[in-house]
């Protein structure tokens, strides 16, 4: 009688998994360089461990028709053989799900122009996904007529009220038309359109 064992999952089979969050791990506290190297070896790696993990449960499988025919060590066996592949897939889609999280964050902050230092990081893939993600907000913030590099916090109203602290004269905007500021009247207009002069003082954010 052909009796079918099962290997556990090894140690070496973590290796690339473990990899690829350790990677995460650095570019989440390295801040001049908030991108690493993509790990192109290690995501094969990854891939490489389930379809051998795979392969072997098919195999029994096959040697004994169905799950049902197995023993109960051999189905332990299976399903944590399922469990690690599973993790294993996981480990790879944290890693690419919080570079492209790090890209989409860097559009808002360092702009298209991303440094050097993370262009040279970026797969093929993820510099084509950059390419698209800045098409698509760059026609959100013309939609929006709102410039979101502007505040790294976006405003919670899209109008707000102000005050003039100072004679500004008259203000042309683009959503409201001509305002005339005099010092102590208060207005409700665009954030976009007077953000500049909160920053300078000139007018106060009220409320």
């Amino acid at each position: 009688k052909t009796t079918t064992t099962m290997r556990g999952p090894p140690t070496a089979k973590t290796t690339s998994a473990k990899k690829l969050l350790q990677g995460t791990k650095r570019s989440q506290q390295n801040r001049a360089v908030p991108l690493g190297a993509y790990d192109e070896d290690s995501l094969r790696g990854v891939v490489a461990d389930c379809e051998s993990l795979a392969s072997e449960m098919r195999e029994v499988l096959r040697q004994k028709g169905d799950f049902d025919g197995l023993s109960e060590g051999l189905k332990g066996t299976v399903l944590v053989q399922a469990e690690s592949m599973q993790r294993h897939r996981d480990c790879a889609m944290a890693y690419l799900q919080d570079r492209l999280q790090s890209l989409c964050r860097l559009r808002l902050e360092a702009g298209v122009a991303l440094p050097e230092d993370v262009r040279r990081n970026m797969s093929p893939q993820e510099t084509a996904f950059f390419s698209d993600y800045d098409v698509i907000f760059s026609d959100l913030m013309t939609d929006l007529r709102l410039d979101l590099t502007a505040q790294l916090e976006p405003p919670g109203d899209l109008y707000i009220e102000v005050r003039a602290k100072v004679d500004c004269g008259e203000l042309v905007t683009e959503n409201s038309g001509i305002v005339n500021l005099q010092a102590g009247t208060s207005h409700y207009l665009r954030a976009s359109d007077v953000h500049h002069l909160i920053a300078q003082g000139l007018l106060e954010h009220v409320g």
